[in-house]
């Protein structure tokens, strides 16, 4: 009987190690606003959108992958002196509750080497990696510098 009980307590440790895994991710940033703006003739584009928070536990945003173009890497704009000058981020840490804007003249995602689809009025599938090994697929409208 002894037996019995400890193989099932074993068990029940065993399955409960696996449910937490299931539901640590059941809370997502929310992407809205999501625009690639292509420079013509050059060999580049630029990523906006705007990401919340909604849980209760930061996310911390590391990086940004597509198919659709060879780089993507997160960059911030700033007026330093009256310079303005372009600077890579590792990351960007949202804290829960917060909104953080990725737009011209400020946070946006450098898109380089795009492929031959990536032309304005379609859509751009963009892959935002989190640091918890999450990636958000967004689809992103391609627009022209123009507009």
């Amino acid at each position: 009987m002894r037996t019995i009980v400890l193989f099932a307590a074993s068990l029940l440790l065993a399955f409960a190690s696996f449910a937490p895994a299931s539901g640590r991710h059941a809370c997502a940033p929310v992407v809205t606003g999501a625009w690639v703006r292509m420079t013509p003739m050059m060999p580049m584009g630029a990523g906006f959108f705007t990401l919340t928070n909604p849980c209760r536990a930061d996310i911390v945003l590391v990086g940004a992958a597509s198919p659709r173009f060879g780089n993507a890497s997160m960059h911030e704009t700033r007026i330093e002196g009256g310079i303005s000058r372009m600077r890579a981020l590792d990351n960007v840490v949202l804290r829960p509750g917060q909104r953080v804007a990725f737009l011209p003249g400020g946070r946006h995602l450098m898109l380089m080497a795009p492929d031959a689809r990536v032309s304005p009025g379609h859509k751009v599938r963009v892959d935002l990696r989190l640091r918890d090994g999450r990636r958000l697929p967004v689809d992103f409208d391609v627009r022209s510098a123009a507009r």
